[in-house]
């Protein structure tokens, strides 16, 4: 019998049901729960062709859109309820893959296709259940349905050991850093719900991830970066409810094993909390008084993601960027000069040269993730565009025209290859029994991965001079 790990690297069309049950899209919906039940079966494939599926009919469809809403059975057809598109994974793709996309889809069922992308089969959760501690989808689950802290912090520390895996099963960086900001959300969520004195105080309250966990991009060296957004109506009594429920919740957080931040980016610091007017007006003033701190700080503020709370307090704070942007044409420029700090560090004839003071050590961040992150988050904001994490931002600027598409996708590639060397030493130290930190002793690189470094870091510099003439930093007075 295959290890776990073992059988993360097998076909999907392994595992999955080869028996697809189906009903075409005009069937009413009580007579496709008579047959469900009488197949014994929790969903059926709607498709005019079993093999070219139009969505699927599951039992939280019923649960959801028929009887939670008092709908009567027989006056709808499965198309009208039914869940579409059908999320598929390749019959032939490894087994992990199927595992990333019920994660992100908080799904419990695949489509299994063959190479002609016809429907050969079903996957479920239930056919993984001898998976399930390497499942995210399970790890999800388990970490909302935890009712201390002790068995949170037990599954902090398994998901280290699942992404370890996932790496070793060589899950794409851009899928595994998903997957991690998927999990550390679902961490800092529950956390933020044990945690919470009254729930009434969610309606006046949004409880924001900021940086790498906002853009949904993180990896295992990653600290506390989170937020309070107020309502503007709150009570006195109200605001020193929240200051204490902020308070607490940082240490809660570190109680489960997520570190503070250094820079004091944490719910615990008053500065962290405001009401939607304190937080528009303090980022007027970062914008405005463009020192190191102020930009550093509305930089993590743009990459702003509501975990838990009432989210729509937060939308007037991204909506503020765009109007500042709109407003004054030197933001942005200032925030792009800032991102030049960032040197590229190559010397003569391409020569890496280490960036930490140590000898022989590269940090990852300051040589070439920061520049890209920054730079892009920039771009996006003045094309209205800061949704997603940092791929998809990328995507959006080069289908609005903004970057070319080559020089796109070599952008993409270069952050891709600087995120996984920063990740493989992340796990590698904690393989050794170190903490994670950013810095990649090179040394340890082969004549190819060295090649790699020196190509992705030519075109962080290039990126460098794309915004310095595209902002005209060189007009703009120091």
């Amino acid at each position: 019998m295959a290890t776990e790990e073992s059988a993360l690297f097998q076909p999907v069309g392994r595992w999955c049901s080869g028996t697809v049950h189906a009903c075409p899209p005009e069937t009413s919906v009580d007579a496709a729960a008579r047959r469900m039940r009488e197949l014994s079966i929790s969903s059926l494939i709607v498709a005019e062709a079993p093999e070219h599926p139009l969505g699927i009919l599951t039992d939280r469809d019923l649960r959801n859109r028929v009887v939670a809403e008092n709908r009567l059975p027989s006056t709808l057809t499965v198309a009208q309820i039914m869940s579409t598109p059908l999320v598929t994974v390749g019959a032939a793709e490894p087994l992990h893959r199927a595992l990333y996309l019920m994660a992100r889809h908080r799904i419990h069922r695949l489509g299994v296709v063959d190479a002609e992308g016809r429907l050969v089969g079903i996957l479920s959760q239930t056919d993984l259940l001898r998976l399930q501690r390497h499942s995210p989808h399970q790890l999800a689950l388990d970490i909302e349905h935890a009712e201390d802290f002790a068995t949170l912090a037990a599954l902090q520390r398994d998901l280290q050991r699942l992404v370890g895996v996932l790496a070793r099963a060589g899950t794409p960086i851009r899928e595994l850093v998903e997957v991690i900001a998927f999990l550390d959300d679902a961490l800092a969520r529950r956390v933020f719900e044990l945690t919470l004195p009254d729930p009434a105080l969610q309606d006046k309250l949004a409880f924001l991830a900021l940086g790498s966990q906002g853009r949904g991009e993180q990896t295992l060296a990653t600290d506390q970066d989170n937020a309070f957004v107020y309502a503007d109506d709150c009570t006195l009594e109200e605001l020193a409810a929240l200051d204490a429920f902020g308070e607490t919740l940082t240490q809660r957080l570190i109680d489960i094993g997520i570190p503070p931040c250094p820079g004091g980016i944490m719910t615990r610091n008053p500065d962290w909390r405001r009401s939607v007017h304190e937080w528009r007006i303090l980022l007027w003033e970062w914008l405005q008084k463009p020192t190191s701190a102020h930009l550093m700080n509305a930089s993590m503020l743009a990459d702003l993601k509501p975990l838990a709370g009432n989210a729509a307090l937060a939308e007037p704070l991204r909506e503020a960027y765009y109007e500042h942007a709109q407003s004054d044409p030197l933001v942005l420029a200032r925030m792009a000069q800032n991102t030049l700090r960032f040197a590229v560090p190559l010397g003569w004839f391409g020569r890496i040269q280490p960036n930490t003071g140590e000898e022989d050590l590269l940090d990852l961040k300051k040589a070439g993730i920061f520049a890209i992150t920054d730079g892009v988050r920039i771009l996006s904001i003045q094309h209205r565009a800061l949704e997603g994490n940092t791929f998809k931002r990328i995507e959006r600027l080069a289908a609005l025209g903004v970057l070319p598409q080559a020089e796109a996708a070599e952008l993409a590639a270069a952050f891709a290859f600087l995120t996984r060397l920063r990740l493989d030493a992340q796990l590698e130290r904690l393989a050794a029994g170190e903490p994670a930190r950013n810095a990649l002793p090179l040394r340890r690189l082969g004549r190819l991965q060295r090649a790699e470094l020196r190509s992705a870091l030519e075109t962080v510099r290039r990126f460098q001079k794309f915004l310095k003439l595209h902002f005209r930093l060189d007009l703009l007075r120091s």
